[in-house]
């Protein structure tokens, strides 16, 4: 799963939690993480105004149940004009959501910049108001038929197309969906394998989204295979299906993260 998109899942995952009692609020920065800032919107108080930042994760949440945040979603839209920029920063615009007590709604956006020198990331989140929000919280149905149904489909795809490599990892990715492996503890390049604190069932749709999440840059999903279907005169079957996937992985991250 990309990047961006995971850490926010984490941060609302273990937010959410919290704020339910089940444990206290934890926070595993990735390894290529080097600074987490959080700037809170601009509010009016008996001072004049006040901007408050905080420097990690956990003085982030300490400062939202401070200023009477009671609950957190997690938000991502289901398509993109262009798969192939997802292999860059900033590109996905997932967003975190803050339910304050005294009704106000916020959203919360990062800006990913690569430090060069340290070769790690430096990540800002802006809290912003939302002005006019829904009048209910969003909801979001559980996918696993759906998203088992498109990892068949466009697994078959990809053997017919000789991208056989991605075949393979669309049908791990559903065999765990489906019970018939067990989630690894690392993944093929010996990194942690870290996941909501969520129940079994949604750590299954989460893990097996996060695996088919296979959109990037060079060696992605939008290398090779566009210019494989395209030979065989299949270029519609792939963006259908490739719209199709993405859609579902993020139904699933959505459902897992906002609805345990």
């Amino acid at each position: 799963m990309n990047g961006e998109m995971h850490q926010i899942c984490m941060l609302v995952s273990q937010a959410r939690n919290a704020m339910a009692g089940k444990n206290e609020f934890e926070y595993m920065a990735e390894g290529y993480i080097n600074s987490i800032l959080f700037s809170f919107t601009t509010q009016k108080n008996f001072f004049g105004e006040e901007s408050r930042k905080t420097y990690s994760p956990r003085e982030w949440y300490a400062e939202c149940i401070r200023k009477g945040v009671s609950d957190m979603k997690f938000l991502a839209p289901l398509q993109v004009t262009d798969r192939s920029l997802l292999g860059f920063s900033n590109v996905s615009r997932p967003c975190m959501v803050s339910f304050y007590k005294n009704g106000m709604v916020t959203s919360w956006m990062a800006v990913w910049e690569y430090d060069k020198t340290l070769k790690k990331w430096n990540v800002e989140y802006q809290e912003y108001q939302w002005d006019n929000p829904p009048a209910e919280k969003p909801r979001f149905q559980n996918n696993i038929v759906e998203l088992a149904d498109i990892l068949l489909r466009i697994g078959e795809f990809a053997d017919r197309i000789g991208c056989g490599s991605f075949g393979k990892i669309f049908r791990n990715a559903r065999e765990i969906l489906n019970g018939g492996k067990e989630i690894p503890d690392r993944y093929g390049n010996g990194m942690l394998v870290l996941l909501p604190d969520i129940p079994e069932a949604e750590k299954r749709l989460f893990f097996s989204a996060s695996m088919a999440d296979v959109f990037g840059a060079m060696g992605s999903w939008n290398d090779d295979p566009p210019g494989c279907a395209h030979m065989k005169g299949l270029d519609r079957e792939y963006e259908t299906l490739s719209d199709e996937l993405l859609k579902q992985i993020r139904l699933a991250a959505l459902y897992a993260v906002n609805e345990s």
